[in-house]
């Protein structure tokens, strides 16, 4: 993630927090973890879908780039939340899933089959992954000087697919906006790790 990108989080992490909901695809994805399964969140910001994570019942390792969005997030959590960048993960085989959304597609291009190789390792066998991208076809950065790698469907797929042994691999498109407020096509990837 980039510098400028962090330090727009740090700087605005308030704002952002306040300006923040729920997930409602988030339902779906826990619905695909066992009772009290142990999920990684990779950019958490406000903590909210952590939350709504740990109400359900779930072991929930909250992380973000942002050392004030963490900060923001452990005073909602009330424990907490990781400072972390995704090329920081080293965990392996500890996750019944690992959730993303709005998070990954501030990660360079170039970075990305690392990150996806890390966070295969981190699950589970048969643990699930949740990951929503802003579609495109062009890396760039917003009015508010974010990077976004922007990826169509079929680029998505491919990067997901050739690095990792998934079991099962989909994508969910929908139409939406963001922090932005632009209109926005939106896809999430989930996968199922294998079993070896």
């Amino acid at each position: 993630m980039s510098d400028e990108t962090l330090a727009f989080y740090d700087t605005n992490a308030k704002r952002y927090a306040a300006d923040s909901s729920i997930n409602p695809r988030l339902a779906g994805f826990l619905a695909r973890l066992p009772s009290g399964g142990r999920i990684l969140e990779l950019g958490t910001g406000a903590g909210l879908d952590a939350r709504h994570m740990l109400e359900a019942g779930f072991s929930v390792d909250a992380t973000d780039g942002s050392h004030e969005l963490a900060r923001v997030a452990g005073r909602l959590l009330g424990r907490p939340a990781r400072r972390m960048l995704f090329s920081e993960l080293d965990a392996e085989a500890a996750y019944d899933g690992v959730y993303a959304s709005a998070a990954l597609l501030h990660a360079h291009r170039a970075e990305l089959p690392e990150i996806i190789h890390r966070i295969h390792r981190a699950l589970k066998p048969e643990g699930w992954l949740w990951a929503s991208f802003k579609g495109g076809t062009q890396e760039g950065r917003d009015r508010f000087g974010r990077y976004y790698n922007y990826l169509d469907a079929a680029e998505l797929r491919g990067l997901w697919s050739g690095n990792g042994n998934w079991q099962w691999l989909d994508l969910q498109t929908w139409e939406g906006s963001g922090y932005d407020r632009r209109p926005t096509v939106w896809h999430a990837v989930v996968a199922q790790k294998g079993i070896s």
